[in-house]
């Protein structure tokens, strides 16, 4: 395959190798036709998600999209039960007639929101059809037998499901039906954006990256056809959240550079890649995944600290606010189980893809229909009418409380101080530069070691024989988005606790509700420095993620958002013109081929020599 050269913009920012206190500074730099251009095709680019993973040469077209899940065949032996990670979030752990009447309370409220919209320059309301005339219909509805879709054939239709294999990945986890599951265990590393960390069967850190390992290599042999041995010939670049856990992502470098042995690699937020995959310069970027919200507003390339925010919610939640409207109107297909089906879950995906809008003009009942594969084989075609459903699913970003069926404690994760994230093998953390910082008289000649003597000094760390006391249940999610060392001091709880209400508190209202979409954006700008900045902001919120694909959501954000800025102020809200869930993919495909992001690579060999210190000195944002 020839390599392919992508154009340099004619200025472009200059990464700095040193460490930073909140930004880098940005010189125009020529592109130099000695420099010979980068080889794309030996450039692999990672975006792993909560549900999906995209994977592919830096020259592709379009990365690879798979199902980021693994199933392990299990051996059946007495008191030894299956596991099974929910592709979906779960529905509250409460009684399921209250769990009904609270959610039927705020389905009445945003239906009264609804019917007070206008639809036309006549300032005519909406109307409604009442999900009582839609269940009248649907109840009659009786699934109708038809032939295989066309796109796929006889033999294929025969070899649904591999039930010889020892592990399953992608879609034959997908064709696991409820009776088929129970043979395997199934994995998801990643949940509601950050690694899947539990007490529970193949839940320790390790066991997670290793399912980790085993995803990527398949995608990495068996889809893209390299072979595991080549990759010391290839880089590769990996996309990460803009709220990050120090530990995970040096677990991550070993994991590229020691386990799959990979060349070099460098790491890049998605923020930050989403920016460059638009073709902006600065904005506010929304990235609305399958379990998780993010929020960061970017400049010159720079994450900015204080506006960084992630929300336990995405499209994920909105399947299950859309299932329990559809069971309302009377869902004809009745059997429907999100929790115990992966087909039910992917079923309930691709009718939100279909179904949702955000358009307040259209009203009134709407005749769909949808197909499914039974176990036996046959195809079903299911014919139902749905009213105000459509858009009162997605609206659930806008009023949280109808998400409360996934969960009413939600905490929105903020980015923790370095301060508060030791690691035994950073040997230049926080507690080093105050030691060195004192004794140097250091204290207001460096504004970076100024900052951090200024603050509470922190607790002590966590040594290296406590750490190899803590090996299978040392990472335990935590309230503020970070890993917590697992500790029984009481000082230690104290000031994690202070912090997780710090960090919640700028994100909720009223109960403990998690702040809707809308109110989010608005914080997470008005957390920027100047009022310049926050203007540029408000002008450029770029919307992307797989689940801003719902037709109106950008006009709906924008007219929200418009309402509460001072007058005269400009809000654009706007998605790019090609798949939102590949933005950030091909914005690291973009950046790993710039000259100036030659300074970020990490080699094997340094990483194995110097390790942590090169992420200190090399990392396009401040560690």
């Amino acid at each position: 395959m020839a390599a392919v050269t992508y154009p340099l913009p004619t200025t472009e920012v200059s990464i700095m190798q040193r460490s930073r206190a909140s930004s880098t500074s940005s010189g125009r730099l020529q592109a130099s036709q000695q420099v010979q251009p980068l080889d794309a095709p030996k450039i692999i680019v990672i975006h792993p998600g909560s549900q999906h993973l995209r994977i592919g040469r830096a020259c592709d077209l379009n990365p690879l999209t798979m199902l980021h899940a693994v199933a392990y065949k299990r051996k059946h032996q007495e008191g030894d039960w299956p596991y099974h990670d929910p592709m979906l979030p779960s529905l509250d752990n409460i009684n399921p007639a209250q769990l009904q009447v609270e959610f039927e309370e705020q389905r009445l409220i945003a239906s009264r929101i609804l019917q007070n919209c206008v639809i036309d320059d006549k300032q005519r309301l909406r109307v409604a059809t009442p999900p009582q005339q839609l269940a009248h219909f649907n109840r009659k509805s009786v699934a109708e037998k038809i032939p295989p879709p066309g796109n796929l054939s006889e033999e294929r239709n025969r070899q649904w499901l591999d039930r010889d294999a020892p592990v399953l990945f992608d879609e034959q986890i997908l064709r696991l039906s409820t009776f088929d599951a129970r043979d395997y265990d199934i994995h998801f590393p990643i949940q509601r954006g950050e690694l899947n960390v539990h007490k529970q069967k193949g839940g320790s850190l390790q066991c997670t990256l290793q399912h980790i390992e085993r995803i990527w290599s398949y995608a990495l042999e068996a889809r893209l056809k390299i072979n595991l041995r080549d990759l010391r010939t290839h880089s590769a670049v990996l996309v990460v959240n803009d709220v990050y856990v120090r530990r995970h992502l040096r677990e991550f470098m070993t994991l590229l550079l020691q386990r799959l042995g990979f060349q070099r690699c460098f790491l890049v937020q998605d923020s930050v890649a989403s920016t460059y995959g638009a073709g902006i310069g600065f904005g506010c970027v929304v990235d609305i995944g399958a379990q998780k919200t993010s929020i960061a507003c970017i400049e010159d390339g720079i994450s900015q600290l204080n506006s960084r925010v992630r929300l336990q919610y995405g499209g994920g939640d909105i399947n299950q606010v859309l299932l329990m409207l559809l069971r309302k109107c009377g869902f004809p297909y009745r059997e429907c189980s999100v929790q115990d089906s992966y087909v039910d879950a992917r079923l309930m995906d691709k009718l939100k893809e279909r179904f949702c809008h955000l358009n307040a003009k259209v009203c009134g009942a709407q005749e769909k229909q949808f197909h499914l594969r039974k176990q036996n084989g046959q195809w079903l075609r299911y014919t139902l009418q749905v009213g105000d459903e459509a858009i009162m699913a997605p609206l659930a970003f806008f009023h949280t409380e109808l998400l409360n069926i996934t969960g009413k404690a939600r905490k929105a994760f903020t980015q923790q101080p370095p301060q508060e994230q030791y690691d035994c093998e950073d040997c230049f953390d926080a507690e080093y530069l105050r030691e060195t910082g004192r004794k140097n008289g250091a204290r207001a000649a460096d504004p970076i070691v100024a900052q951090l003597l200024a603050q509470p000094r922190p607790l002590p760390p966590i040594t290296a024989d406590d750490e190899e006391l803590n090996v299978v249940d040392q990472d335990e999610p935590s309230s503020n988005g970070v890993a917590v060392h697992n500790t029984s001091s009481p000082s230690v709880g104290h000031a994690q606790k202070h912090f997780a209400d710090t960090a919640n508190g700028v994100y909720q209202y009223g109960q403990g509700q998690v702040m809707p979409l809308d109110q989010a954006v608005l914080e997470a700008i008005g957390r920027c420095a100047t009022n310049e900045t926050k203007r540029k902001m408000y002008g450029s919120i770029l919307l992307v993620g797989s689940s801003v694909k719902i037709p109106g959501l950008a006009a709906w954000l924008q007219s929200c958002i418009s309402q509460q800025v001072q007058p005269g102020t400009e809000v654009n809200v706007f998605t790019k013109g090609m798949d939102a869930g590949m933005v950030a993919w091909k914005g690291a495909a973009i950046m790993s081929v710039l000259e100036s992001a030659r300074e970020l690579w990490i080699t094997q060999v340094d990483w194995s020599r110097h390790g942590l210190r090169l992420l200190r000195e090399r990392s396009p944002f401040l560690w």
